[in-house]
Formats: C-alpha cells, sequence, structure tokens
C-alpha cells in the first residue's frame, strides 16, 4: 500500500511531494534571477511611464504624451498656427475705424484719470516728444516685448516709471517701445506692484528683462 503524505495541498504520494517541492524550488530561482536582472524593477518603471503619459489635447487625437506637454509634435505645430491667426486677426480688427476710435478713446480716459496731472503735462513737452521719437525709431517701430509692429500708435515707455524714477525720465536706457496690449498689461501690472508696501522702490529697481517676461505671461 502507497503511504500518502500530507503537503501543503491534499494527501500526495512521497514521489508527487518531491515534485511538487522541485517545482517551487525552480519558480523561486526563476523569481531570484529575474530580480536580479531587473526584470520586475523594468516593469515597475514602465508602470511609471504610462502613469506620466496621457492623451494629446487635439480633439480626436489618440496619440500619447508626457503629462507636461499638451500636444504631440503635430499637432502642437496646428495649435502654434491657430494662436498665430488668432494674433493678426485681433490686429487686423485694431487696424479698423472701430478699433482706433477704441484705442482712442481709452488713451483719453487714461490721461484724465489714470495719469497724473504732472505727468500729463510732461508728456506733451517737445523735449519729451523729441526722445519718443528717437527711441521709436531706435526701436523700429516693434513692440520689445511680442515683437509686434507699433503702426498705429508711438508707445514709447517707461522701464522704471515716473511716479518710481523721475530722474530717469528721458533716459534713453529707461525707455522701449510697446504695443498697445504689452502696454496696458505693464500698467496693470506697475498699479498692483504700486499698492505693496515700499512699491515704489520696487519699480524703481525692476529690469527689463523681468519685465519681458512678466508680460510674456500674461499674454499668453
Amino acid at each position: 500500500m502507497t503511504i500518502m503524505i500530507h503537503s501543503n495541498y491534499v494527501y500526495e504520494p512521497p514521489e508527487w511531494v518531491q515534485a511538487d517541492a522541485r517545482i517551487d524550488k525552480w519558480y523561486k530561482d526563476k523569481k531570484r534571477r529575474a530580480k536580479q536582472h531587473g526584470a520586475f524593477s523594468l516593469d515597475k518603471k514602465r508602470r511609471k511611464q504610462r502613469m506620466m503619459m496621457k492623451h494629446c489635447n487635439w480633439g480626436g487625437c489618440n496619440k500619447v504624451v508626457p503629462k507636461n506637454q499638451s500636444f504631440c509634435d503635430k499637432h502642437e505645430a496646428m495649435n502654434e498656427q491657430r494662436k498665430a491667426d488668432y494674433k493678426a486677426s485681433l490686429n487686423r480688427r485694431d487696424q479698423t475705424d472701430a478699433g482706433k476710435q477704441v484705442r482712442k478713446d481709452h488713451q483719453a480716459y487714461y490721461n484724465h484719470v489714470r495719469r497724473d496731472p504732472e505727468a500729463n503735462t510732461f508728456y506733451h513737452t517737445k523735449q519729451w516728444q523729441s526722445v519718443r521719437d528717437y527711441v521709436y525709431s531706435r526701436d523700429m517701430a516693434t513692440c520689445q516685448v511680442c515683437g509686434n509692429a507699433v503702426t498705429d500708435r508711438k508707445i514709447v515707455d517707461h522701464i522704471h516709471p515716473l511716479k518710481a524714477s523721475n530722474e530717469e525720465r528721458l533716459s534713453q536706457d529707461n525707455l522701449w517701445t510697446l504695443c498697445y496690449r504689452c502696454h496696458n498689461v505693464k500698467t496693470n501690472l506697475e498699479e498692483s506692484i504700486q499698492a505693496r508696501p515700499n512699491g515704489n522702490n520696487k519699480l524703481a529697481h525692476i529690469s527689463k528683462y523681468w519685465w519681458r517676461k512678466a508680460i510674456k505671461e500674461k499674454i499668453k
């Protein structure tokens, strides 16, 4: 009569128990060798990589891109073209009679309400107009932030504003040409900074490069 041995599973003959032990040993050895060769760590890396991916944001595109990227290479170029077309449409709209009238009304409001009387007087002096024309020509009538042409009005801005650094009011190094949109963004940022403690002192020391970066972030 065959002697039965109770294994981890059921009562089995001794040779079956030995076979199960050999299979268990073989499986453990295989797992150990795989771990030594990085098989499991590779799977972990792949899972981590998959978790860091997402689908392209372009409608109908199923391509997978990194999470910090919005579009695949194909649709990234198409998105840039779409943004360029939108900006061009804004520029065309600004050249219409209605757009020019809106800017004219805004400038009148700005001079009357937001610009202080002393500054308004300064901006009508021949000395300022001469320096303004020079800087406008030096910058080739181009916005020094976004690169758009400034053809409708000579917008020459003080990098360090008059209220913060009046002694630099005629310094060519403190002047640059801005388009209508970038100038409005910078003015709003200036007012926000001025409202903070020691605001004017901060405005007197902000560099052109900081302004360029801050304005670009707002107009994206």
